[in-house]
């Protein structure tokens, strides 16, 4: 239930979170497109301005070369204010084709309107008296009121359509004062699309602009003109104020979309802003799959660890705890109010070693304090460890490629034990075979003692006496003698029979009791410098008869001097078991033996054409009770103890024996022995 929980307090974190994050990248993306929306529009607004202010330019410059061209009709106006009109036609022609959007020029002396150019277009204007017509009349009034040019408009032509009029008052000086009487007015009227037409206006409509155009502070209600009043958007346009003829105007711009909502680079911002957070939202579901893979492994990992019927336990490269289980903490119970997390090894061993948790480190807690962490920190091989509830546990422990430190504790009470009751019965054993081989060896003795007489009952008083009185009594036939003499030979190789095996017998027990002293460490080497050869040489004389008895021949070769730290006695005894096995188990051949020196070792070697050692039995031939060939052994005899006693009486010398066989071709069996200049400390067992 607690793991469903935190399971779904993670679920709702991770949802929690993603949404977060989710929100934060569209609220930087929205932040960034608005902030290049905000650029880009300050953009077209600095282009609109700049558009403004170029034709408002170009506005005052037409009105002032429109009166320049006034000024110029009226000097062409005769005395009596006659009007050249070819003359006023040819300068209007002029004005046209430098600003095409004058559309007509009028002359109104006396406030009627009695010429406009272009005659053919302009016809139906003559005779058009301004005081007729309001707002036609306003403007002029004005102008004659200033007297200097105004533009008034927009007005609504008698032409047709809307257009600015540029109201030139003319007035004439009169005699004999020279007072300035009124002789008229001139007007050009502009019209107010063409004004801002043309390929060289940025207001035109395929710069795309919408504009306005109004004189403000006027005497009578403002007038506006708008290139496209159906189009204009409610946005704030550009304003552009300036003054023309001595009036205040204003020009307006405005996109005729309207201003941009949004960048050009909006749509690629904001598919990035949404590319970015589903590229997020993949990576958070990547990483909480990743995180939950590694909760669930670790999770298995503990469970694993913690159903293990061993103690496990872990620290990290600073040999703090980061994991243990539940075997370990019922192993140790004595250390449970210090099992937490971040615990050190060594703040482990000092609270056990205050609770007597280590039996082994009683009197000695400093020493076995520094063994423990130094091979804590430098494991090697495993090692028992007996703890507080009279529990042997076994320690391995070892070293990760990330310095963390890993610790196994194996459960070994019952093997310990078991061990333990297997030595015991061991000791009771060898105890027992060492009492009954000296309990053997005397009656064998004797026994061998005995038979030996009988292997020779010829030479016995008794015998003597018996075939002297034989040979005395003359009446005593043949027969009896030759029976006498029969049962004689029967009685000596009966008693040789029983000798040899007495012999045998004496040997085995011999082996027991070596074995037996070996096992509880008893024997005792009298080391000094020892001539090999002479013993080799001994021991192939005393077993010359056996060898000779299978038609075996022996032989010896030996460098002279070749002195070893040795026991005599103990290495004659190796080099009879190496011999009489070489001659019992090789039935047609040879035995060589042979002694050399080689550096700091004297080295002899036995050599035989026996039967061999199989491979699989080479490694076992020197464990005590291993037979290669158990037919063969009870052929032979023997208990299988000999070359177990052998190569253990070597390395208690400091030497070693080893074998080198073929199945079917024979063996060596070499012994190596410290030199004498080796000077070898003596040894026990």
């Amino acid at each position: 239930m607690l793991q469903k929980t935190r399971q779904f307090v993670a679920f709702q974190g991770y949802v929690l979170f993603t949404a977060i994050v989710v929100i934060s990248v569209m609220g930087i993306g929205y932040s960034v497109i608005r902030l290049d929306r905000d650029s880009h529009l300050s953009s077209v607004r600095r282009e609109a301005e700049q558009a403004l202010s170029h034709s408002t330019d170009q506005i005052k410059l037409r009105f002032f070369g429109a009166v320049q061209v006034a000024n110029k009709i009226e000097s062409l106006l005769g005395p009596e204010g006659e009007i050249p009109e070819r003359q006023v036609a040819l300068v209007v022609e002029d004005l046209q084709r430098y600003n095409p959007s004058v559309i007509a020029v009028g002359l109104a002396p006396g406030l009627v309107l009695t010429h406009s150019f272009p005659q053919a277009d302009n016809r139906s204007t003559i005779g058009l008296k301004y005081w007729e017509i309001p707002t036609q009349m306003q403007s002029v009034a004005r102008a004659i009121r200033a007297q200097h040019p105004i533009v008034a408009g927009p007005l609504p032509l008698v032409q047709g359509g809307t257009g600015f009029i540029l109201r030139y008052p003319v007035f004439r000086a009169t005699a004999p004062y020279g007072n300035k009487e009124l002789w008229g007015v001139i007007s050009i009227v502009v019209s107010a699309e063409g004004m801002f037409s043309g390929p060289q206006s940025p207001l035109s409509e395929d710069h795309g602009y919408i504009f306005t155009l109004q004189e403000v502070h006027a005497t009578s209600e403002p007038r506006r003109f708008v290139s496209d009043a159906g189009a204009l958007p409610a946005s704030k346009p550009v304003v552009r104020a300036f003054n023309m003829m001595g009036s205040d105007w204003e020009a307006t711009a405005i996109p005729r979309g309207g201003w941009p909502s949004y960048s050009p680079q909006s749509p690629y911002l904001l598919a990035f802003a949404l590319l970015s957070a589903i590229m997020l939202v993949g990576l958070l579901a990547v990483l909480r799959r990743t995180t939950i893979k590694e909760q669930n492994a670790n999770a298995l990992l503990v469970e694993a660890i913690d159903c293990m019927d061993e103690g496990f336990i872990a620290f990290d490269e600073r040999e703090r705890l980061v994991m243990v289980n539940r075997t370990y903490r019922d192993y140790h119970q004595s250390l449970a109010g210090i099992l937490h997390m971040g615990v050190t090894f060594e703040e482990l061993v000092d609270f056990g070693l205050a609770r007597g948790a280590y039996p082994q480190a009683v009197g000695c807690e400093a020493e076995w304090k520094a063994e423990r962490l130094a091979r804590f920190r430098n494991p090697k091989e495993a090692y028992l460890q007996p703890v507080d509830n009279d529990r042997w546990l076994k320690v391995t422990e070892a070293k990760t490629p990330h310095g963390y430190t890993i610790g196994i504790r194996t459960d070994v009470t019952a093997e310990k034990r078991a061990q333990e009751a297997a030595e015991a019965a061991d000791r009771a054993k060898t105890e027992f075979l060492n009492n009954v081989s000296h309990e053997l060896r005397t009656p064998l003795t004797v026994i061998f003692g005995r038979a030996s007489f009988l292997r020779h009952s010829e030479q016995l008083p008794q015998a003597k006496g018996l075939a002297a009185a034989l040979d005395g009594n003359a009446g005593a036939s043949s027969d009896v003698a030759t029976a006498v003499h029969t049962f004689q030979r029967f009685v000596s190789e009966q008693g040789a029979g029983i000798s040899g095996s007495a012999k045998h017998m004496l040997r085995l027990v011999e082996d027991l009791l070596d074995w037996s002293r070996m096992a509880r460490g008893k024997i005792e080497l009298d080391l000094a410098p020892t001539e090999l050869g002479e013993i080799a040489s001994s021991v192939i004389e005393d077993l010359h008869p056996e060898a000779a008895a299978k038609g075996l021949e022996i032989t010896c070769s030996a460098e002279q001097p070749t002195e070893a730290m040795a026991d005599g006695i103990r290495v004659k005894q190796i080099l009879y078991n190496l011999i009489s096995n070489a001659i019992k188990f090789t039935d047609a051949g040879h035995v060589h033996v042979s002694v050399a020196s080689h550096g700091d070792e004297a080295v002899i070697s036995v050599t035989d054409t026996g039967c061999g050692i199989a491979p699989d039995h080479v490694d076992h031939i020197f464990q005590r009770f291993h037979q290669v060939d158990t037919s063969m052994s009870r052929k032979n005899g023997g208990l299988g103890l000999g070359l177990a006693i052998a190569e253990q009486l070597a390395a208690l010398h400091g030497g070693t024996l080893t074998v080198q066989s073929r199945l079917g071709q024979g063996s060596t069996f070499r012994l190596s022995l410290p030199s004498a200049e080796a000077l070898a400390l003596p040894r026990s067992a």
